[in-house]
């Protein structure tokens, strides 16, 4: 679990943001902007290459437990199709861009959305900075 992610979706204002975007997310786990977000450093593996390739952009990244269990994203027997995870994105193709299975719990799933850039969007990218600003200095 990305307990970084887990504590920004409890923001009452950064949730107000995604569900108006981003609708109802199944088994929602945690939600980062990358565009406020640094590189995973030293780390060689696929899932923290697709991070990283998203980082510094106008991307948001939703940790749902919508992985593919180890089945593929095909199966009806995954989390990603029983919980209704490609449903969810196919609903929002216009703003889905790349999705990733945890490497370590295939229960997981990373996925990764381009961000509604509005007035809303740049007060929470503003606000995310003051705090890690902030939390830099200490």
């Amino acid at each position: 679990m990305d307990l970084g992610a887990y504590a920004i979706m409890e923001i009452p204002e950064v949730m107000d943001y995604i569900n108006k975007h981003y609708g109802d997310i199944p088994r929602p786990r945690g939600v980062r902007f990358m565009y406020v977000e640094s590189p995973i450093e030293g780390s060689d593996n696929s899932q923290a290459a697709c991070f990283n390739k998203y980082t510094g952009q106008h991307v948001i990244y939703i940790h749902t437990r919508c992985g593919n269990c180890g089945c593929g994203y095909g199966s009806k027997h995954s989390n990603y199709v029983y919980c209704r995870g490609k449903d969810w994105e196919e609903k929002h193709k216009d703003l889905f861009l790349d999705h990733y299975t945890d490497e370590y719990d295939s229960t997981y799933c990373d996925h990764y959305f381009k961000a509604v850039v509005d007035d809303e969007y740049n007060k929470l990218i503003d606000d995310l900075k003051r705090v890690l600003s902030n939390h830099e200095e200490e």
